[in-house]
């Protein structure tokens, strides 16, 4: 194996370990309300107070949850989708790093974030003060395509600019 594939296996271990790590946490220890609720937040009121949509079966908008967790579910989902983005992004690299052609370094990368993503929401259905949510399942997967394809840019301007 070539330093690229290790340096990226050793970093995917670490990211899969705060993956598995965060999922486990009880949500009142990941619960960012309390911070949020120390700043002034009448201005969610008058620029996003219309805003009202239905995620996982829930009613989302600042009246139905009040300001700070109508922030926190943004920050959350955020979340998905940075965490799922970066997983993509060294699964790809590892697949490429290994000669693999650019459609089966996708299609495994999805083959294997499908599935994480899967078990992930599984776990928090285990877990008292967790949900798990098949909406998440498809932002993370959703998350892990961003990867994919950020990783595919940066290979993209790595190779242009050394050319």
């Amino acid at each position: 194996m070539n330093k690229k594939v290790i340096v990226t296996l050793i970093l995917l271990s670490i990211w899969l370990g705060v993956i598995i790590y965060s999922s486990s946490q009880p949500y009142s220890d990941q619960d960012i309300q309390p911070l949020l609720q120390n700043w002034n937040l009448e201005w969610v009121y008058s620029l996003l107070g219309s805003i009202s949509f239905t995620y996982g079966g829930s009613e989302i908008s600042v009246i139905a949850r009040g300001p700070a967790a109508f922030i926190e579910f943004f920050i959350r989902k955020g979340a998905h989708l940075l965490v799922f983005s970066i997983l993509g992004f060294l699964l790809t690299r590892i697949f490429l790093a290994l000669n693999y052609k650019v459609p089966t370094a996708i299609m495994l990368t999805l083959m294997i974030i499908f599935p994480f993503a899967c078990i992930d929401e599984y776990r928090h259905l285990l877990h008292p003060d967790r949900t798990g949510l098949f909406a998440d399942v498809i932002l993370d997967t959703i998350g892990g395509v961003i990867g994919v394809l950020s990783y595919l840019i940066v290979r993209r301007y790595k190779k242009r600019s050394s050319d």
